[in-house]
């Protein structure tokens, strides 16, 4: 059966999976239901019969079952194409990944924290908002040339950035933070310039970026209207709370993202 007929055959969800799996790169069915707000088999069952229309590769190894994790999930060539097709978007989008077979564990590792980072968020902002992820946003210019990992918009034109550094070394971090403030200055936005949102591995990693951020503002006059630097730690976005935001000008404070 050819990719075409394939394409004719899909139902809307599995419609929908496929243009998530462009959106995330690599996903579990656990991660895939909470993004989508369904259960986890019925994520299971559509991944699985995209798998058996040749659209989607699944891995799981004898050694996830020791560890306790779950099978990941990724578009393979020809659900890239159908991707393609269905998004009606020119193939330089989709190139990425046609790479996903190369992709390393450390990259993989990363699309999954944050799938779960996506749904932590979007329990926690305004409803309608918008969440894009780098797949989608490489092709705009406004950012910076290293992307955010995502880029957040609400129905009344808030906007934050978000960078997912949690097995950065600290002078990557920091290096990461010092091109986007560059960027804000030298680049400008459409309005205000997004919050920028990091988040770091643990609550000591957090408070040490906080830390030398506010030494580092405070260093080039900024005020507290000027610019909004927030970082959380992927233990509090476990805990899904909404106060799991600190301002690098009031580190000990906990905010929501847009307070």
């Amino acid at each position: 059966m050819g990719a075409s007929e394939k394409e004719v055959k899909l139902t809307v969800q599995q419609q929908r999976v496929l243009k998530l799996l462009f959106k995330f790169r690599f996903v579990s069915s656990q991660l895939l239901g909470q993004v989508m707000g369904i259960r986890r088999v019925s994520v299971y069952e559509v991944l699985e019969k995209l798998v058996s229309k040749g659209l989607v590769t699944k891995v799981y190894k004898n050694e996830y079952r020791i560890h306790g994790k779950p099978a990941y999930y990724y578009l393979n060539k020809t659900g890239a194409t159908t991707v393609r097709k269905l998004m009606d978007v020119k193939e330089s989008v989709v190139h990425a990944l046609y790479k996903n077979e190369e992709a390393t564990e450390e990259f993989i590792e990363h699309c999954l924290k944050l799938t779960h980072l996506y749904a932590s968020i979007m329990l926690s902002i305004p409803d309608n908002s918008d969440i894009f992820t780098k797949a989608e946003i490489n092709r705009f210019k406004q950012f910076p040339k290293n992307r955010p990992d995502l880029y957040i918009r609400t129905p009344d034109g808030r906007e934050a950035i978000v960078v997912l550094v949690d097995e950065k070394t600290p002078y990557i971090i920091r290096k990461r933070l010092d091109e986007i403030i560059t960027h804000s200055e030298n680049e400008g936005w459409d309005g205000d310039y997004p919050r920028i949102c990091f988040v770091l591995r643990d609550g000591n990693a957090k408070n040490s970026f906080l830390y030398t951020t506010r030494k580092k503002l405070e260093s080039m006059g900024f005020d507290d209207e000027e610019i909004y630097i927030l970082a959380t730690s992927l233990k509090a976005i476990k805990e899904e709370s909404q106060l799991m935001w600190s301002n690098a000008l009031n580190p000990k404070k906990y905010v929501s993202l847009f307070e």
